[in-house]
């Protein structure tokens, strides 16, 4: 189908009314032409109804089953709570829709593995994840920075995603631990996105801790890090339980770079700068123009579906892999911890 300016348009449709379900596709469509929401199912029929009407949403399917069945859809956003992205994204790919799964877009190797065979059936539909920093361009300008030497060798990165959690997450699947609850499961994956654009995640050691004191035994503060061969340390601290902060800093030989609140473009259309933060050169190095990122990640989606961008699946189960395997250290940690204070007790 094609649009008023000769463009192909995508009739998409939306698993889950949940509150991302907003920001993340709806707001941004009336900003991206070439894609428009066509229908929308969720496990309470209200939720689902109330959304097509605030959002002129021609359609509300009866299940999430039926809106995978609809004739008329190119593809589909998964906005369902983490254990189900998976599923149904195995479930639409073989409905033949395109899939934007939220994400994280799977839990575990396990998961990633069903995807990927998924997408090994011939003329599989198109996948990505929704990790909307990907899909603007301070990342790329970031790596030129690094890979020119300009500043020297980087030694050190240190990142802090924490966004304190509204009533201990209640009712909400980011407290319960069968779900894939726990900040880790919830922010890690932008500081990986982040590390593997830049500098890759092949790391010689991964370190990790949390005290896993969150309800049902989730993690609401996590410490992870990553020792590169050439010596290059990278530090994550994740939180639903500190004050809110979502900054990269970077060590150089000659300076400090910091990317400041790189949340924000999340809220709207913002500016997103890269900083000297020394303490005699606190000036801008680059500042780009307002950008939402969620209309990028829209717009990115639309390219991959007409094939003129790159799925890149490779990095999304290297991603996964990393993931498990820093929170399997995180457990191990704790394990021992337990072990050797019960040993000193006896």
């Amino acid at each position: 189908m094609k649009n008023g300016r000769g463009q192909t348009g995508y009739r998409l449709g939306i698993l889950g009314a949940s509150n991302i379900a907003v920001p993340a596709l709806l707001e941004p469509a009336r900003h991206v032409e070439t894609v428009s929401i066509a229908a929308i199912a969720n496990r309470t029929f209200e939720k689902a109804a109330k959304l097509a009407e605030t959002y002129q949403i021609p359609y509300v399917a009866g299940s999430l089953e039926e809106l995978l069945q609809l004739s008329g859809l190119d593809g589909v956003y998964i906005a369902l709570s983490n254990e189900l992205h998976t599923e149904w994204a195995v479930r639409a790919l073989n409905a033949g829709k395109h899939v934007l799964a939220e994400k994280p877009i799977a839990l575990n190797a396990e998961e990633a593995e069903r995807l990927r065979m998924a997408k090994e059936k011939p003329g599989s539909p198109k996948l990505a994840e929704g990790l909307m920093i990907a899909f603007h361009p301070w990342q790329q300008a970031l790596k030129s920075i690094v890979d020119s030497g300009q500043f020297g060798q980087l030694h050190r990165i240190r990142t802090r995603i924490t966004v304190p959690a509204k009533d201990r997450h209640a009712g909400n699947y980011r407290s319960v631990k069968a779900k894939g609850g726990g900040a880790f499961a919830d922010l890690g994956c932008y500081w990986l996105q982040f590390l593997q654009a830049l500098v890759g995640l092949q790391p010689r050691e991964i370190a990790a801790q949390s005290a896993f004191d969150g309800p049902e035994g989730c993690d609401w503060t996590f410490q992870a890090a990553l020792k590169y061969a050439d010596g290059l340390e990278a530090e994550c601290l994740t939180s639903f339980e500190q004050p809110f902060r979502a900054s990269h800093t970077l060590y150089f030989d000659h300076t400090v770079l910091t990317i400041p609140d790189f949340f924000r473009p999340v809220k709207g259309f913002y500016k997103i700068k890269i900083r000297h933060d020394l303490p005699d050169n606190r000036s801008t190095l680059c500042e780009f123009e307002p950008m939402n990122y969620y209309v990028s990640q829209l717009e990115a989606f639309a390219e991959i579906m007409s094939g003129q961008r790159t799925e890149k699946l490779e990095a999304v189960w290297e991603r996964v892999h990393i993931q498990s395997l820093i929170m399997a250290e995180a457990r191990q940690h704790r394990v021992y911890r337990e072990a050797n204070r019960n040993w000193l007790k006896s």
